[in-house]
């Protein structure tokens, strides 16, 4: 997936002390978009080409020695033209777009990157240099046939906008779900079932999961109360599942740690371990 620049979000400032918080916040923010697998940043404008303060553009921020390395590294190739792709340009010139605010005086603007992001159906990036670009909706104008209609775009600007129910519905759906292989051997993956009677069963089940590549390690519980009778009963954000075994009138719960990175890739493992042990 990919990210848009939003140009308008570029505005000089007097010193490159300023342009060192907003241009940190920025490589943050880039950073976990990376974890999360956006793999670069379309701009309207070429690195070179945007200005942080006079005589001081993107591209001489990559190569101020008095940046930290760890900053500029995780931006190095992220920044790429054209904002559209060639094949997408017909589709685009469909329509006009802009982006106003009254509260910031940001009059009737062409918005090219808020644009795109809106017809790429992605996020769109903002430089934190005005309290405007911290908003993660905004609302673009779209002018075609004598019609004018508002969509919104959703917008990151630190790291904390990951946090935004919207947006982060949108990271954990977006894209095919690639789905990682522990390196840990089958025989090497943990296995703690404590010492209490009656652990035979999940003794023979984990030993059948250790085989799988998602899964990491294995835990009992003792949360395996409720009437439903399902294998899988709980799928979390950090890649861990319950599973309840029943055998006669006995329950046995156990946590496996998966590889899964969020709730929609470890649901997608989830469905691969019933389909295979239940």
């Amino acid at each position: 997936m990919e990210l848009f620049f939003n140009e308008l979000s570029i505005s000089l400032v007097e010193n490159k002390a300023q342009v060192a918080g907003i241009m940190e916040q920025f490589s943050k923010t880039v950073a976990l978009a990376r974890k999360k697998g956006f793999e670069n940043i379309r701009s309207y404008f070429a690195k070179e080409e945007i200005k942080l303060a006079n005589d001081y553009t993107f591209d001489n921020w990559l190569n101020d020695k008095s940046v930290s390395k760890n900053s500029k590294d995780v931006l190095y190739g992220m920044i790429i033209v054209p904002f559209i792709q060639e094949k997408d340009e017909n589709e685009y010139l469909k329509a006009e777009y802009f982006f106003d605010n009254v509260e910031h005086n940001i009059s009737k603007t062409e918005c090219n990157g808020l644009a795109a992001a809106h017809l790429y159906e992605s996020l769109s990036i903002s430089l934190s240099s005005l309290p405007v670009w911290d908003n993660t909706k905004l609302v673009i104008s779209i002018e075609q046939s004598g019609q004018t209609t508002s969509k919104n775009v959703l917008n990151i600007s630190s790291e904390k906008s990951f946090e935004n129910a919207e947006i982060a519905y949108f990271v954990e759906n977006m894209g095919e779900i690639k789905l990682v292989e522990t390196p840990i051997l089958p025989n090497d993956k943990s296995i703690s079932l404590g010492s209490h009677h009656g652990t035979k069963p999940l003794e023979v089940l984990c030993n059948r999961l250790k085989e799988n590549p998602y899964v990491v390690s294995m835990q009992s519980t003792d949360n395996s109360r409720g009437s439903s009778h399902k294998f899988i009963k709980n799928v979390f954000p950090d890649g861990k599942i319950e599973i309840v075994l029943f055998k006669t009138d006995s329950k046995y719960a156990v946590i496996v740690q998966t590889t899964g990175k969020n709730l929609r890739e470890t649901k997608k493992i989830a469905t691969i371990l019933d389909k295979k042990y239940s």
